[in-house]
């Protein structure tokens, strides 16, 4: 059996105050990541993927719940954090300080004992070993980050966590952040946990991934199990208002402005659906199965989640 690099538990997080309620930025979160995989920790701005993170680095105190590191309680054996390396919320250094000064202070702040070839491992691996003779006031912004994430292999972690770390990034600097996260795992044999509401990329990179919303997880699955999870067909037919009728009842569907209609539903419902049409004397020219993004997946499910809160909150109570 995989081990598990990351479980969380039932993990509540509550901060200040909304309408004389305290908000909950994480909300009875439970998760299990399995260790050699780039795991996708994906939500919008707001959905508590950071307020997480600093929970499973022990930087900010869960209300209830629980983390667990390889299978350690973080609460009780925060030594395991040594087995951890992350970047959150962007890499900050010292401008006046050259890149590879940088990671040699901060490599002393954290009580790292390390060898000259250790720093040049990790430049050579990010790419930044001639850049790291230079002063960071002259960086990129993806040069920060790739020495960011230099700054979190120091010490060999197991765990990698990385926060939103293709923001700010041009196609170039995206384009080597991915396969960096690869490498870790790939050749590395890390685990690295990737936070991020950039979509295609995550498609791209993550083996598994996991949806927030509000706090909350509403799905998790590999890649392909989520975006096979909802299907649409591009009917062509004739006439079509006709087609929408007889249709509209058992399925969402809609023309799609190009004289054929949608229809939300699964491949396997192809043959009721033509059956259904032939019968009402509506002729079908064409069927087709349109291919679903991780992008048209999320905004389906994270809008399904807002349509329930806001019937909630017409209702006065609290959803989930």
């Amino acid at each position: 059996m995989t081990e598990a690099a990351i479980q969380i538990q039932n993990l509540t997080k509550h901060f200040g105050r909304r309408l004389g309620r305290r908000v909950k930025a994480v909300d009875d979160l439970s998760l299990e990541v399995a260790a050699g995989q780039v795991y996708g920790f994906l939500g919008p701005n707001g959905a508590g993927k950071t307020t997480t993170i600093r929970m499973l680095l022990d930087l900010v105190r869960p209300d209830q719940g629980e983390v667990y590191l390889f299978g350690k309680p973080l609460r009780r054996e925060r030594n395991v954090l040594g087995r951890v390396g992350s970047l959150v919320e962007g890499a900050a250094f010292y401008d006046f300080l050259t890149g590879r000064r940088n990671l040699e202070v901060l490599a002393l702040t954290s009580n790292l004992d390390l060898s000259p070839r250790r720093f040049e491992e990790v430049l050579d691996l990010v790419e930044m070993r001639d850049a790291a003779r230079r002063r960071v006031k002259g960086y990129s912004t993806g040069m920060k980050q790739r020495l960011g994430i230099a700054a979190a292999l120091l010490g060999d972690p197991d765990l990698v966590i990385l926060d939103e770390p293709v923001n700010g990034l041009d196609p170039r600097g995206i384009s080597a952040m991915r396969r960096l996260t690869r490498r870790l795992v790939d050749e590395l044999g890390k685990t690295v946990f990737l936070s991020s509401h950039q979509l295609g990329e995550v498609e791209q990179v993550c083996d598994r991934v996991a949806i927030v919303h509000q706090g909350r997880l509403l799905r998790e699955g590999t890649v392909q199990e989520l975006i096979h999870e909802r299907s649409r067909l591009r009917i062509e037919a004739e006439p079509l208002t006709q087609a929408v009728a007889v249709l509209e009842p058992s399925w969402d569907c809609a023309p799609d402005g190009q004289g054929a209609l949608l229809v939300d539903a699964p491949r396997a419902q192809v043959p009721a659906i033509i059956r259904q049409l032939v019968e009402q004397g509506v002729r079908v020219f064409a069927v087709s199965t349109q291919k679903q993004t991780l992008e048209d997946y999320f905004l389906a499910v994270t809008e399904e989640r807002g349509e329930d809160d806001s019937m909630a909150e017409e209702r006065g109570g609290d959803v989930g």
